[in-house]
């Protein structure tokens, strides 16, 4: 695909000179930053805090485990113990009292230590999804680490493998590249996206409520099982990374509240094979769009509702 670029960036340097200067508008940064670290402040900027995020949760997931094997074996243990008692065992204790009410406190007694053992349960049960958020979040932050490592490392290989050409036609070969391999499939993979967060809301909800006192739940990995992009949900920004052989793409954008109310992906940045986007790039980028009404149709949400970012989903938070 390089050797195939440079060939076109030639022909169009000797025989269109209106073109070239077309294609490295577009670009125009490249030629005054391409040795400027300061355009790449923004990413390695999210590259260590996505580092930090890790090194904090790390310690976090380990004793999430330990608390979670602990408890979970004490209630294995009293499991067995009732398993091994049996319905015949209580009602053993039933009969062998004297008196009607020896008979009812029996029974309470029994009552009540099936109760405490069912809200033990209980508390596993919310343990474990807190361990399991947790260890989804922090596989997401290491997922997001490895392609933000990618997305720079990109920018090394795009300069390596044309070492002897000028910045003026490598500006070139990456407008090119850019309207050839990327360009047109971006733009028709978030129209795609577009289309499927509009028609199958109901859908994507669904998918992950009714957890006891959860919001709906608009998970990252839902939406990444049905695009041809990777989403990254954080509580700072969203992530969108289309990739392919040799090219590198790493959007950052925030759901934000748009027009009629509607919540919006809306881009701020934008890095191709390790270099900065320009705005004029950025502009024709549009990200998913969940109108107000669409929101407020969902089940039990009432007359007021706004998603919130978060590590791996979208929450939908309501308030009448």
């Amino acid at each position: 695909m390089r050797k195939l670029a440079m060939m076109f960036g030639i022909l169009l340097l000797l025989s269109a000179p209106i073109a070239y200067a077309h294609l490295t508008g577009a670009f125009a940064d490249f030629l005054i930053s391409v040795h400027d670290e300061q355009t790449t402040v923004k990413l390695k900027t999210e590259l260590e805090r996505t580092k930090a995020e890790i090194e904090a949760l790390a310690p976090q997931v380990g004793e999430l485990e330990r608390q979670y094997g602990a408890n979970r074996e004490t209630a294995s243990r009293k499991l067995r113990l009732y398993g091994d008692m049996g319905l015949d065992s209580w009602l053993g204790l039933l009969l062998q009292a004297q008196e009607p009410v020896d008979v009812l406190a029996n029974q309470r007694l029994a009552e009540r230590h099936l109760e405490a053992y069912l809200r033990e349960l209980d508390e596993l049960y919310t343990e474990l999804l807190r361990l399991s958020a947790t260890q989804q979040t922090l596989e997401g932050h290491r997922r997001l680490l490895s392609m933000i490592e990618q997305n720079l490392n990109a920018r090394q290989a795009f300069l390596a493998a044309s070492p002897d050409v000028s910045l003026e036609q490598l500006a070139n070969y990456l407008d090119i590249d850019w309207m050839s391999e990327v360009e047109p499939h971006l733009l028709r993979s978030l129209e795609q996206d577009r289309e499927l967060a509009d028609s199958r809301l109901e859908e994507w909800a669904a998918a992950n409520s009714g957890m006891p006192g959860a919001p709906y739940r608009l998970e990252e990995q839902w939406l990444n099982d049905r695009s041809g992009l990777d989403y990254f949900f954080r509580p700072d920004h969203v992530y969108v990374v289309y990739r392919k052989k040799d090219i590198h793409v790493i959007l950052i954008g925030q759901v934000l509240s748009g027009s009629g109310g509607a919540a919006e992906l809306q881009f701020e940045a934008g890095f191709f094979n390790g270099f900065l986007m320009p705005d004029t790039l950025i502009e024709e980028l549009q990200g998913f769009r969940i109108a107000r009404d669409k929101l407020l149709a969902l089940a039990g949400v009432g007359t007021q509702a706004y998603l919130q970012q978060s590590g791996g989903a979208l929450l939908l938070r309501t308030h009448n």
